[in-house]
């Protein structure tokens, strides 16, 4: 199989995850995530092109890093809902002592905050 061209959103069956094509050197590929990050490589024969849940699935991992790197130890963006952070905060800080129980309180307490808040 030839390599995809740049800018392709591809699939690494190799790795399981979701790239954006951006470039071909020497037999490899080089990958990013869509939404950009550390670059991987992959051989052309791992590549297939990404369906429309493999796509979703990487914007979703995506905005989930930026959120978790965005709430590591800093003040929420002024434009987001000061409830929201507090309680993904507690969260956060609940799955990392292993609390379990805490953990799900807090993801049933932030679905009763959007619908009741945002929606």
């Amino acid at each position: 199989m030839s390599a995809p061209g740049v800018g392709a959103i591809v699939l690494d069956t190799g790795r399981g995850r979701v790239g954006e094509v951006m470039a071909a050197v020497g037999g490899r590929v080089l990958l990013r995530p869509p939404g950009g990050g550390r670059e991987w490589e992959a051989r052309p024969g791992d590549l297939r092109p990404a369906a429309g849940a493999d796509a979703l699935r990487a914007r979703v991992a995506d905005a989930n890093e930026r959120s978790r790197r965005e709430c590591d130890g800093h003040a929420p963006p002024p434009a987001r809902c000061r409830v929201c952070w507090e309680i993904k905060q507690g969260r956060y800080g609940a799955v990392e002592a292993g609390d379990r129980d805490e953990a799900a309180r807090l993801a049933t307490a932030m679905g009763r905050h959007q619908r009741e808040a945002h929606s």
